[in-house]
């Protein structure tokens, strides 16, 4: 069965509202008619350059438009996209591209000694050609640009490298059957709006950041890319001057922009009409604290993984003035079925403080697998649910509690 996939979204989009922003960095702005034909030309260029379906493709992820062309660009080839920090050193890229048999490294990082044990192409090079002679139109056939070939939905759409608490780097397989449902489970679990203006400050590597970027595009929406959360000026910048309505942080980060902007927090970050934080869960004191200077923004604390995407979600506002439920990792959305499991594996009818049990998950969204790790798969996942070492209980309303990792 065909796939829904971002790519196939964004050349729809493209038709329906060509003029409209999808990615805004700095003084570039690209709208989705521009966005579309980038994506076509990359992709053909790719197929040039002879990536096909299935190959594994590696790219630096940049917090910079050119990135989103060419995460997107990789798919529309046929291969499969597989982000690297901007800061991985020449030793862990090799060792990911050697993991995955990688046909082809985009990126303008020093590779040092492992150089010429690598494919790799210039990401400045391979942007500039996604941008030659835009006045000729992606649909003229004299362009002989490569067609789009729409994937099975269990064909693998893209990696995410993850350590987790080996050390030792996992990809995380996600199929489009499960990228799709990961970008639904944002869009209903946050509240993105086609209308918003998202902005992503974290690593485009970052599975937060992707979970976002995929939203806001799937949305017809505008992601607004920033380098970090640094310079408390770019992010006041971004949100009053480009007009955001949406931010995607993590709790560090967050501490970080109100220790910099001071007693001008919550007048600039309260423009936000909602706010996803992730990768994290915030405190019980950062909870009631965000929730009161920030009283008109929608505040939303995700409990996901590399391996699901956003699964739990949590609406401060509402538990903020709950002795107990303040201290939630969420509740699962429509979609996203949990139950706890005791140390025999079996499913726990009843859980609480006293009694927890680890936390397994099941629905569209649970990755394939890791990539070349069979006994690690068959270890998370189990009968089609994915079975974490997250030590959780559940109270009648259906929000989860965290109380440590079955591992510690």
């Amino acid at each position: 069965m065909m796939a829904q996939t971002l790519a196939g979204q964004v050349l729809s989009l493209a038709k329906r509202q060509p003029k409209k922003p999808a990615v805004l960095f700095k003084k570039v702005s690209l709208n989705y008619k521009e966005l579309a034909d980038q994506v076509i030309r990359c992709g053909t260029f790719l197929s040039g350059l002879g990536i096909q379906r299935k190959d594994r493709v590696l790219f630096t992820a940049l917090s910079k438009p050119e990135t989103v062309v060419i995460y997107l660009g990789i798919q529309y080839a046929g291969g499969i996209a597989v982000a690297l920090d901007k800061n991985a050193s020449a030793e862990n890229a090799w060792q990911i591209y050697s993991d995955t048999e990688a046909s082809l490294f985009v990126t303008d990082r020093p590779c040092g000694e492992y150089m010429d044990q690598m494919r790799v192409f210039s990401l400045r090079e391979l942007y500039a050609a996604c941008v030659e002679d835009l006045q000729t139109p992606a649909a003229d056939p004299s362009c002989h640009l490569l067609s789009y070939r729409y994937p099975d939905k269990e064909d693998i759409a893209e990696m995410i490298f993850t350590t987790g608490t080996t050390g030792k780097p996992k990809g995380v397989m996600l199929s489009y059957r499960a990228v799709y449902q990961i970008s639904k489970n944002t869009i209903d679990g946050i509240g993105i709006l086609p209308e918003d203006r998202v902005l992503v400050p974290l690593p485009l590597n970052h599975s937060l950041a992707l979970r976002e970027l995929r939203g806001a595009l799937w949305q017809g929406a505008t992601v607004v890319l920033q380098n970090g959360f640094a310079f408390a000026k770019d992010l006041e910048k971004n949100i009053t001057e480009l007009g955001c309505t949406g931010m995607v942080t993590v709790p560090a980060s967050l501490e970080l922009v109100r220790s910099q902007m001071q007693d001008q927090f919550a007048a600039i970050i309260g423009r936000l009409r909602y706010m996803e934080v992730g990768a994290g869960s915030l405190s019980v004191r950062q909870r009631k604290e965000f929730s009161a200077l920030l009283p008109d923004t929608d505040l939303n604390n995700t409990w996901g993984s590399s391996e699901t995407g956003g699964a739990l979600f949590t609406k401060v506002h509402d538990v903020a003035k709950d002795p107990v439920k303040i201290a939630a990792i969420g509740k699962p959305i429509p979609g996203v079925v949990i139950k706890m499991l005791d140390a025999e594996g079996n499913a726990l009818s009843q859980t609480d403080h006293e009694h927890p049990g680890r936390l397994s998950l099941k629905g569209e969204m649970v990755m394939s697998g890791y990539w070349n790790r069979e006994e690690a798969t068959k270890d998370a996942l189990r009968e089609g649910w994915l079975v974490t070492n997250d030590l959780v209980y559940s109270d009648t309303d259906g929000y989860v509690y965290m109380l440590g990792r079955a591992d510690d």
